[in-house]
């Protein structure tokens, strides 16, 4: 069977040299290579991307692209085409450069001889086949593994529940009495009960973000209260080891712009990791402030006086499934997974995070969230005009309970929020995230740059979507859909655009507190 001919694509705007290398493939069997010879990156570019190209020769200084750019702009344009560059005798540092940067290998100009610039092809078509097969086999690799964690995960979590089910119950007492020894060996099940169960989560938590189904909500989350949480959840095992954990609130202290459960999660496995590493008698301390380098960003530390980290293992210590060696620390058991997935949603959230640390003179781990501002979430609906007023309507959705239960689900309330947001034009209506208590969080508002007949629109645009959802479908839910108009607002001639959403998002607020206080009245 005759073998199909490689499609070499030249770009090269050198006369010469093109010739050149024209006479080289004139040479070989004839079908082996198929030549399109062009001279400029805007003409490869639309070949590259009408297809059908397995190679390309590509100069690194044409008339219009110059250096590594040329590269980029035809990676981009066929990210799966192989490139080897062209360049000069000078230039052999920029062609290690592009070699980074994707190419398969480069030719220098003037060396190049008849029987190496056909091997030289064949041999980077291979490589860049090679590559693609490790790369491949390393994705379904990683696929099987989480596949086959994620199954056993879930397998775990039924016999797990009854092993600790039956241990509470008799080292509770109502199977019978039992010894003081008994009663150790049950503390000794129930604590790694608890230690699974923890590896389990770690586990399924992993699952869910790689199969993007971890889902991070963003809305105003008061840090103290979500530091106080954390604090508070870890206080008995501190108490337990001698350890002094310590946190200042402060009333100074902004909130986040991110998901309340995430953000306590986050402190959580940092606070756990801190406790867990930090030897009887030791200190253990969150502090929260304003971030030097970012003031839109919040900084958040927890520190320690545990056994530190070394150098190399502070490079690494976010990744997937990395865990410290230390036989000196036996606690130090799990799955390596905690740190990973902290830095996972605090990068969901907008954040970065870091750690500093010492053998034998603890750590800091550090976190950054963003500052919640209401006045950046306004923004974008607010019109630039000075001589006219923006109209905003606050539409307020209440979702209740038919049954009079204070409390609705989580997935009707994201369904609801769902909705909503399907109901709103981009470039007029907000819909803001959650800004006041968590009990409040069934009440929606939407901030709509509109007058009196589109806020009557939307709010019926918002009813009939609302019953006509599956979720609603049931007489379990009730809503209510209500608009007030806050009063006139006028940009002053002088008056910058950052202060006048100030100004606005403080009419908001405030209107939104007289809507609560008139709802509990």
């Amino acid at each position: 069977m005759r073998k199909k001919a490689l499609q070499v694509l030249l770009v090269e705007d050198n006369a010469g040299d093109a010739r050149l290398l024209r006479e080289m493939f004139s040479k070989e069997a004839a079908g082996s290579f198929e030549l399109v010879h062009l001279t400029h990156m805007r003409e490869a570019e639309d070949r590259l991307r009408a297809g059908g190209v397995d190679i390309v020769l590509l100069d690194m200084g044409l008339p219009d692209g110059h250096g590594l750019e040329t590269l980029r702009r035809a990676r981009a344009a066929a990210p799966e085409v192989v490139m080897i560059v062209l360049t000069g005798m000078e230039d052999e540092e920029l062609a290690a450069e592009a070699m980074k940067e994707g190419a398969q290998d480069y030719l220098i100009k003037g060396q190049i001889e008849n029987r190496a610039l056909p091997r030289a092809l064949r041999h980077a078509i291979e490589r860049q086949r090679m590559q693609r097969e490790t790369e491949q086999m390393r994705k379904n690799e990683v696929q099987l593994r989480d596949e086959f964690l994620s199954h056993v995960s879930h397998e775990l979590r039924s016999p797990l529940t009854s092993i600790y089910s039956f241990s509470t119950i008799i080292a509770d007492g109502l199977a019978g009495e039992t010894t003081p020894q008994q009663n150790d060996y049950l503390q000794i099940i129930l604590r790694n009960v608890h230690q699974l169960q923890a590896m389990i989560e770690d586990l399924l938590q992993v699952t869910r973000a790689q199969a993007h189904k971890l889902s991070v909500d963003l809305e105003s989350v008061p840090l103290n209260e979500a530091i106080g949480y954390a604090v508070d959840t870890l206080r008995g095992a501190a108490t337990e080891k001698k350890i002094h954990l310590s946190f200042q609130p402060s009333a100074r202290l902004p909130s986040v712009f991110g998901d309340a459960t995430r953000v306590r999660q986050v402190l959580t496995i940092l606070l756990d990791n801190a406790v867990k590493f930090t030897p009887a008698g030791g200190t253990v301390k969150v502090e929260a402030g304003e971030y030097e380098k970012d003031e839109s960003m919040l900084l958040i530390e927890v520190s320690d006086t545990g056994c530190g980290i070394s150098p190399e293992a502070s490079d690494r210590i976010f990744e997937h499934l990395y865990q410290v060696t230390d036989p000196g620390h036996a606690g130090r058991r799990g799955l390596g997974l905690g740190l990973h997935i902290a830095k996972d949603l605090v990068t969901r959230q907008g954040g970065k995070i870091w750690v500093r640390s010492e053998l034998e003179k603890g750590s800091q781990f550090f976190f950054t969230l963003p500052i919640f501002s209401l006045a950046g979430v306004i923004r974008p609906i607010l019109t630039n005009d000075k001589s006219a007023g923006d109209s905003l309507a606050l539409i307020t959705a209440d979702v209740e309970c038919r049954d009079g239960s204070p409390d609705v689900p989580r997935k009707t309330l994201d369904v609801a929020r769902m909705v909503l947001q399907q109901c709103l034009r981009a470039d007029s209506d907000i819909l803001l995230p959650g800004i006041g208590p968590v009990c409040e969080h069934k009440r929606f508002f939407v901030v709509a740059n509109t007058r009196q007949s589109g806020a009557e629109s939307i709010g019926s645009r918002i009813q009939n979507q609302l019953r006509r959802h599956e979720e609603f479908q049931s007489d379990n839910f009730t809503f209510t859909i209500s608009h007030s108009f806050l009063p006139p607002l006028i940009r002053a001639a002088n008056e910058t655009m950052e202060a006048f959403a100030e100004q606005v998002a403080a009419e908001v607020r405030d209107h939104i507190n007289d809507v609560c206080l008139q709802g509990a009245i």
